[in-house]
């Protein structure tokens, strides 16, 4: 137990309760402009738990909120969409955050909102075998990278205005 400490594991847990329950409420809304286009509040959950408990908190977070919120909102067919581009865009943000540290939250959020999407509107027209919704990535690059960026400021926020107390003892720990 000594790899994964329980003050960890539940805070993931927490964290992972909220990106599921802003993705269901988001859920509740229609598309921005164009289907599947979402804000994606949820991910600021998920980013959360990546800087603050590291990358493999960040992906258990990340898979069970798009296999329960697959079934919760009865569409286990966004499972084939969303969860590829979750593992890709913050396998990618990991990487990002690893090994270019100047980059800011901001940025690291908007490049997995570009990515996100990106990736989404290729899994769909693979799965479905139709090439001409392509013609959907430049729109769906912008609102990745407004998601993106709202995304990241909303967390750069909380993680600005976190007690000292909680980011000190998470920080600590995880090196």
């Amino acid at each position: 137990m000594k790899k994964f400490p329980l003050y960890k594991i539940t805070a993931c847990a927490i964290l992972t309760a909220l990106a599921l329950i802003s993705f269901m409420i988001e859920s509740l809304f229609p598309p921005i402009l164009i289907p599947g286009a979402r804000l994606g509040v949820s991910n600021v959950f998920i980013l959360l738990t990546l800087i603050l408990l590291g990358s493999p908190y960040a992906f258990i977070a990340l898979t069970i909120k798009c296999v329960l919120g697959s079934v919760f909102a009865g569409n286990m067919s966004a499972l084939l969409y969303s969860l590829p581009a979750g593992l890709i865009s913050l396998g990618i943000e990991t990487v990002i955050l690893l090994f270019y540290k100047k980059f800011s939250i901001v940025a690291v959020s908007t490049a997995g909102g570009i990515l996100n999407l990106t990736v989404q509107n290729i899994a769909f027209c693979l799965i479905t075998n139709s090439i001409e919704y392509l013609y959907y990535l430049p729109y769906l690059a912008l609102i990745g990278a407004i998601s993106g960026l709202t995304v990241g400021f909303m967390v750069y926020l909380i993680v600005k205005f976190l007690p000292d107390s909680i980011t000190n003892k998470l920080f600590e720990r995880r090196n």
